[in-house]
């Protein structure tokens, strides 16, 4: 059993996409049409190109598959309920992670300004946030966003939204047969989770060296 992670630039998906009209399905040109401006159009495609393209290569096959769009969300493979996918977006780079346990994936930038220390408030521990302001200030922002990216991979497996009370009240611990992963890859943090465990292997960008560890919850 294995996962597969692929991580692209949005720029390098739209190279040899084909026509929409030939490859989405009813479920996705529907979600398509909701979205309000191009950019988050052009976004949804590229992920979900790249999902087909991780299937694809996951099930070892030559034709794209079909993907719907779940109730929830989630992405499906039209007729496979035991294939399951997960896309992330950040900054112009797409992740998508497929396996056969239900599977979540978050990407976020390095480089992309934010006030850690405030989000820390919603989503950390008392505990993690004190962590958080110990650390020196450029260590700051890595750290943040490999906590944030495991615990928003982990909901995604659980098909789970932004619970921000749950959030505060999940702690890792270091575990190598665990339920989550995080790698940096460049200028970006990619965190991958599966429900109730990952697969021994993980199939991802070239150099990725994965922290594995077991997301649980605790009293805050």
């Amino acid at each position: 059993m294995s996962l597969l992670c692929l991580l692209a630039a949005e720029p390098e998906l739209r190279v040899g996409m084909v026509a929409r009209e030939e490859w989405l399905t009813p479920t996705e040109q529907a979600r398509l049409q909701s979205l309000g401006t191009a950019a988050r159009r052009d976004t949804f495609l590229a992920g979900r190109w790249l999902a087909r393209r991780a299937v694809q290569r996951w099930l070892g096959v030559g034709r794209l598959p079909a993907l719907d769009v779940a109730d929830s969300g989630a992405c499906r493979v039209a007729g496979m309920g035991d294939v399951y996918i997960s896309i992330s977006h950040s900054a112009g780079a797409v992740a998508c992670a497929v396996s056969s346990v239900p599977v979540g994936v978050d990407v976020e930038s390095l480089a992309r300004p934010r006030n850690h220390l405030a989000l820390a408030e919603m989503v950390h521990s008392p505990a993690q946030r004190e962590q958080l302001v110990a650390l020196a200030t450029d260590a700051r922002t890595p750290a943040f966003l490999q906590l944030w990216t495991l615990k928003e991979a982990w909901l995604k497996a659980r098909e789970r939204g932004l619970d921000f009370a749950l959030m505060r009240s999940l702690v890792l611990d270091d575990d190598l047969q665990g339920d989550v992963a995080v790698a940096t890859v460049g200028d970006l943090v990619l965190a991958v989770a599966a429900d109730p465990s990952l697969p021994p292997h993980i199939e991802g960008p070239a150099g990725a060296v994965w922290r594995r560890c077991q997301m649980r919850a605790a009293a805050v």
